[in-house]
């Protein structure tokens, strides 16, 4: 009898055709577990499910029976009920293909509330955290199943913090909230013609469904054609019990990479934002505090993780080491802390910067985790080709304009662009484009493909812009706070001095440096990590060649035969 779903907690056979099974994400969420590491409960719906949907337009009785049963495993060791307003089980939904696509697939938050489970909840001296998680799953749910933009409800909620002379949504009180839940579920009625849905198990469906459905989205489908991954290859899906970030001042959420993914040295780096959920840190709308000392954010007061939660940053570092020691390869860890407790939600191998991949591949095999031929194997000729790209000359009098945070490097001059329609015009006159935002979001993937370089306002180093483009290989500056971006008007105002689209500026993605005009460039020097990679390629081919990346690829061919 054919399974569609895996427990979390029920050993892998194959881990090559589970890979296919399960997706990344829930393959890595299975190994972790059984790791003995701090994972939610949870479950997989196997591709194997999304493919008979989509053949057949409905899902088999025998998988709601599935469902069912594994939904109560879950209730019977965590002694809660989904949908029991006295001990709510409350879960989220997470896609998971066996391609990484980060933040292309759907994603939804705290399914299983209604009101009388806010309600109950709000007694227990819980109401702004109910209230608040309430908010964000009627806004969350409405916009990935019935497809509501976010724009609606953020226009509701700006003009309540403006009305009321607020500056940021941490400054409401339950009142405030409740009001704020009260037109959300007026704008959901209005535009979905009926109320909001507050039975629990019509949500967890509709909830599978549509995350099953973005893998069909206009920004899946156009991501991966840029990246040649099959249409046929389809998702998993992820139910997971929630763990809350935003419960009180004891929690929080962010991501941690195993080693700075800026450089590759052997630090763990990474951001947090305390009384949140996991979407506020990569939203680029909220300014995150650095995970340690040595890269203690500058612009602010407050205390890093490392000063906040001093024991459960020593658990995260001992966490980092045996994943990276596990899956062989640096290690981007997703985390929520629940009133003082860890939670791992993720883990997968990292999106990191040219120079900080040939570092981490050399140190790697001086440390014993990989070998040589795995080392020249992984890596990408196209990397040696952009590692002896130009840097900036700074001898010359470049007049620095603003800065932000490096987070992809690189030197590139632009014409300044907000759009996809812009990037086109400015490289159809054959010129580079630089793409300026507030922050991007997923549906501004297909421009940041095809610009050159990327600037946003917002965000820090774990942001979208700044995990996509070094994904990309772009230069990329996010954080930049001292400017302002106005899509609307096609401007960005610097330190008082307006630049429109088409004007050209140059931006750092070394040093953060934002540069008026074209800026000047002069070749720079392999770096040595690669240097000491082309030597291993000469051991392997017993011979030595000017071209770096001929080199490169006869030694691939020689460890390959």
């Amino acid at each position: 009898m054919r399974k569609w779903i895996h427990s979390f907690d029920k050993k892998l056979e194959d881990v090559v055709s589970d890979r296919k099974l399960v997706g990344n994400k829930g393959l890595n969420l299975c190994l972790m577990k059984q790791m003995g590491l701090p994972v939610p409960s949870g479950f997989v719906i196997t591709s194997e499910a999304f493919d008979y949907r989509e053949k057949n337009k409905a899902l088999p009785n025998e998988f709601f029976d599935e469902l069912k049963d594994n939904l109560s495993s879950i209730e019977k060791v965590l002694n809660l009920k989904f949908g029991d307003p006295s001990n709510p089980l409350i879960l989220s939904i997470r896609s998971g293909s066996q391609y990484s696509m980060p933040g292309m697939l759907d994603t939804i938050l705290n399914i299983g509330l209604n009101k009388k489970i806010v309600d109950k909840i709000s007694q227990n001296d819980q109401s702004i955290f109910a209230l608040d998680t309430w908010r964000r799953f009627l806004q969350m749910y409405s916009h990935v199943v019935y497809n509501i933009e976010h724009y609606f409800f953020d226009e509701i909620l700006e003009s309540y913090l403006l009305g009321a002379g607020l500056s940021s949504t941490s400054q409401l009180d339950p009142e405030d909230i409740e009001e704020i839940c009260t037109q959300y579920l007026s704008l959901i009625e209005e535009k979905n013609k009926q109320p909001f849905s507050e039975n629990v198990n019509d949500q967890l469906v509709n909830g599978i469904y549509a995350v099953m459905d973005s893998w069909k989205n206009e920004r899946a489908v156009a991501f991966r054609r840029l990246n040649n991954i099959p249409d046929e290859a389809g998702i998993a899906v992820n139910i997971q019990k929630m763990v809350f970030g935003n419960l009180n001042e004891k929690s929080a959420s962010g991501v941690l990479f195993s080693r700075n993914p800026d450089n590759g040295e052997k630090v763990v780096k990474g951001e947090y934002i305390l009384c949140s959920q996991g979407e506020d840190v990569v939203s680029g709308f909220f300014t995150p505090q650095s995970i340690n000392k040595k890269y203690k954010n500058e612009y602010s007061d407050s205390d890093t993780l490392e000063e906040k939660f001093p024991s459960i940053y020593e658990e995260l570092l001992n966490i980092s080491i045996k994943l990276e020691n596990y899956f062989r390869n640096v290690q981007d860890i997703e985390f929520t802390i629940e009133s003082g407790n860890l939670w791992i939600l993720q883990s997968r191998n990292a999106e990191t910067n040219l120079e900080a991949s040939l570092n981490i591949t050399r140190d790697m095999v001086k440390e014993g985790l990989i070998e040589k031929e795995t080392a020249i194997a992984s890596t990408d000729p196209d990397a040696i080709k952009r590692s002896l790209t130009p840097i900036l000359d700074d001898s010359f009098n470049n007049l620095i304009l603003s800065s932000g945070l490096p987070a992809s490097p690189g030197v590139i001059s632009g014409k300044i662009a907000f759009d996809s329609e812009g990037i086109d015009r400015i490289q159809s006159q054959g010129g580079k484009s630089i793409l300026v935002l507030v922050a991007t979001n997923t549906k501004d993937i297909k421009a940041m493909h095809n610009t050159d370089g990327i600037l946003t306002s917002h965000g820090g180093l774990t942001s979208h812009a700044a995990v996509i483009a070094r994904g990309l290989g772009k230069t990329c500056i996010t954080g930049a706070r001292e400017i302002i971006v106005d899509v609307e008007e096609r401007k960005v105002v610097i330190n008082e001095e307006i630049f429109y689209e088409n004007d050209i500026l140059t931006i750092n993605g070394h040093t953060g440096d934002i540069i008026q005009g074209v800026a000047r460039t002069k070749p720079q020097d392999p770096p040595d990590a690669l240097k000491d990679i082309l030597g291993w390629c000469e051991e392997i081919v017993e011979d030595k060649h000017d071209d770096p990346i001929i080199l490169l690829e006869n030694a691939k061919a020689t460890i390959k035969n």
